[in-house]
């Protein structure tokens, strides 16, 4: 009983824990919806993406920025009403001290907004696409304000969305990394796995052993299994991140542990909530020996439940298993 409500109060935790998250991760006026980058300036909206040609290729951005160089801003209005309003465009080093937490009316507090401004450009009609070319000097964080001028009226709509230049703090990862482990034991516990685990192995020593080795193991321990087989996965480049492909290494083995070699593994996923599917189609590339399988192509477009299906094909038989995935 008392691992019971335990477990019940780390999965509270997490459901609040997630929530939070994706309230804070929902900043400015830049917000993912499905495969696309969507800014909202007041009820105008249009599709936002960064590019920087240079170390990037073609590569796309919602906001963060990998590296202080050359960088192409572009909106594709959804409104016809954009075509036809005057928008400028300024970038401002981040001063107010919310960081991602940044609003319109903490930039309205800054006394002297040009001394902050890193680029500005003038208030010009742009029909269909908006584009601003600007090369940052140097990392750090910034503000970007939209700003858009009802012709008519006078009325100035305006966005804002916080973003990261180079790599200036530690992000989520450390809190994605938590989320997981307290959602793997929430996992093992209600499932009783744990208890039949640990059924038979003696004393209370053990069970704190294994509770500890629960909360300091890494993404590696996030696994599922499906009759005989059990999957899991790390990800050596660190957590997943939004719109970032990365590999995984899958780690097969049978339920008493010997490692499945050999297979012919395909790789599926989705947001059941959504109904859609990966923006890619990953594949394992390379089988390491030992169990080990590399995992390349993996993207999530948007954060939320997702549920990664592993088909694994031996000689024996074929096994699928779903692993659960909350970004």
């Amino acid at each position: 009983m008392i691992m019971e409500r335990m477990a019940i109060r780390l999965f509270l935790g997490f459901v609040v824990s997630a929530f939070l998250c994706d309230a804070a991760v929902a900043h400015g006026g830049v917000v993912q919806e499905e495969d696309l980058c969507i800014i909202k300036v007041n009820y105008l909206r249009a599709h936002f993406k960064i590019y920087q040609p240079r170390v990037s290729g073609h590569k796309q951005f919602c906001e963060d920025l990998p590296a202080a160089t050359e960088s192409v801003f572009v909106m594709e209005y959804q409104h016809d009403a954009l075509e036809n309003m005057p928008i400028d465009f300024r970038i401002i080093r981040d001063v107010t001290g919310k960081g991602r937490f940044a609003r319109m009316e903490d930039i309205e507090q800054i006394d002297d907004l040009d001394g902050v401004t890193v680029f500005y450009q003038a208030a010009a009609v742009e029909p269909d696409v908006f584009t601003v070319l600007h090369e940052f000097s140097e990392e750090g964080e910034f503000i970007g304000i939209v700003s858009a001028t009802q012709p008519d009226t006078s009325k100035v709509y305006a966005a804002v969305f916080p973003f990261e230049v180079g790599f200036t703090g530690i992000g989520y990862w450390p809190f994605f990394i938590a989320v997981l482990v307290l959602l793997q034991l929430q996992y093992l516990v209600m499932s009783g796995r744990l208890k039949r685990w640990m059924k038979g192995r003696g004393s209370s020593v053990a069970s704190s052993f294994l509770l500890c080795a629960v909360f300091v193991v890494p993404v590696a321990a996030v696994f599922a299994e499906a009759g005989e087989l059990r999957v899991s996965y790390s990800t050596p480049a660190g957590p997943p991140e939004i719109n970032r492909i990365h590999s995984w290494i899958l780690h097969v083995e049978s339920t008493d542990g010997v490692p499945v070699e050999n297979a012919s593994i395909e790789v599926i996923g989705g947001m059941p909530e959504h109904d859609h599917g990966l923006p890619t189609q990953p594949r394992v590339t390379e089988e390491l020996g030992n169990g080990d399988y590399r995992l390349d192509g993996m993207r999530f477009h948007m954060r939320g439940y997702w549920e990664i299906t592993v088909t694994v094909v031996t000689a024996e038989r074929s096994s699928v298993v779903v692993i659960p995935l909350h970004l």
